[in-house]
């Protein structure tokens, strides 16, 4: 089988870019990309969420290809919330295996940043039904701590193992030259830290993040015959579930997650055991100890606690957001999936530098829109090196 590899990435530092607009994060990132390989490049896939609300821009498909100086080239933009960048790299995948496609560009942008805090928070809560929001105020930050309060009580639990992957996500961070938050912090200062909606904190949740980052992707064959090194895309699913969390049979299931990784690790030939670095969503601290759960990777009630353990720490059995994760490299929303993406393929070309991961040979990346109700899960191999 040719199999359709990723041969490059290039992405920006995650922060605070006012003194740039939505084209230029794109062009930033992609640059570097453009300069390489312009010639063989035949179409661009691009994942944005909140493009129309945040910049008054839309098709995005044909903005950044216009920034990224193409003309007559296929492009597309997909919004599928905080899942929009992987969405857009499933696409393309599928653009390239069906041989519409040789070489394509697949990347996320999202700017955010220009606008009032209330409305990035009503911005963000268009990812779940809206209806529910507004006939009851609650954002998506209350919804977490509802989830956050149901694992509490329903496993018994003290209410700081819900935070220790913020932590975690911290100390890995530090070293990374691209992550928002390069600081180590403390259980304590979580804990003591200002409610956001109670139990969570403002180290509980997610920063507001600009970013943008690209891959390059290509048929195995044709990378083989460019001399380029790779990483192997082996396995990919995505799946949905209701986007109104009320009706939902159970708040802490992740069910689009859960199925997503069971085709994706079933198309890799692979077992949740068989891999060796994690990228997963943990937009909320609660949303990542669920997102590890429902990946099957512990089980449920007990993911919490294994964090707390150090068994998802760089240097553990089960490395989770080896980059600091949403938390500390910050959530471009749109973008994010691309981030998760190029993290996993510096793991395994041996490109991480001070946060390299022993060994890694199999990698995952779960990202979600609208608090799972639409999940991508990637399984990436180790490919050729040089």
């Amino acid at each position: 089988m040719d199999r359709v590899v990723i041969v490059d990435y290039s992405l920006i530092p995650v922060g605070e870019h006012w003194d740039k607009d939505l084209g230029d994060l794109a062009f930033e990132a992609a640059e570097p990309l453009i300069d390489k390989y312009r010639e063989i490049i035949d179409a661009l896939y691009i994942g944005n969420a909140l493009g129309l609300y945040c910049n008054l821009q839309g098709n995005l498909g044909a903005y950044v290809a216009d920034v990224l100086g193409f003309n007559n080239i296929e492009a597309f933009c997909v919004n599928n919330a905080e899942a929009s960048a992987l969405s857009a790299m499933y696409l393309a995948i599928r653009a390239i295996l069906s041989g519409e496609q040789d070489v394509v560009l697949v990347g996320g942008v999202e700017k955010i940043t220009d606008i009032l805090n209330r409305k990035i928070i009503e911005g963000l809560s268009l990812s779940v039904y809206h209806g529910l929001l507004n006939k009851t105020g609650i954002s998506l930050a209350g919804i977490a701590a509802l989830m956050a309060r149901e694992y509490i009580k329903r496993y018994n639990l003290d209410r700081k193992y819900i935070s220790y992957l913020s932590v975690q996500d911290h100390e890995n961070a530090v070293t990374v030259k691209h992550a928002q938050f390069r600081s180590k912090i403390t259980i304590e200062k979580v804990l003591n830290s200002p409610l956001i909606s109670d139990p969570l904190t403002i180290f509980d949740i997610s920063p507001v993040s600009d970013g943008s980052a690209f891959v390059l992707l290509m048929k195995e064959s044709l990378a083989k015959e460019y001399g380029l090194n790779y990483v192997s895309i082996l396995g990919m699913s995505m799946a949905t579930q209701t986007t109104c969390i009320i009706d939902r049979e159970d708040i802490l299931d992740f069910k689009a997650t859960k199925l997503a990784a069971k085709k994706a690790l079933e198309e890799a030939g692979l077992k949740i055991s068989d891999i060796n670095v994690f990228e997963v969503n943990d937009d909320f601290s609660i949303t990542g100890v669920l997102s590890l759960e429902s990946l099957n990777l512990f089980d449920k009630g007990k993911a919490a606690i294994e964090i707390a353990n150090g068994k998802t720490k760089r240097t553990g059995i089960f490395p989770v957001n080896t980059f600091g994760g949403l938390k500390a490299r910050g959530h471009p929303i749109g973008a994010t999936g691309i981030y998760q993406v190029s993290e996993v393929f510096m793991q395994l070309m041996n490109l991480a530098g001070d946060n390299q991961v022993n060994n890694a040979k199999y990698g995952l990346v779960q990202n979600y829109g609208g608090l799972d109700s639409i999940s991508c899960v990637f399984i990436l191999g180790k490919g050729e090196v040089a």
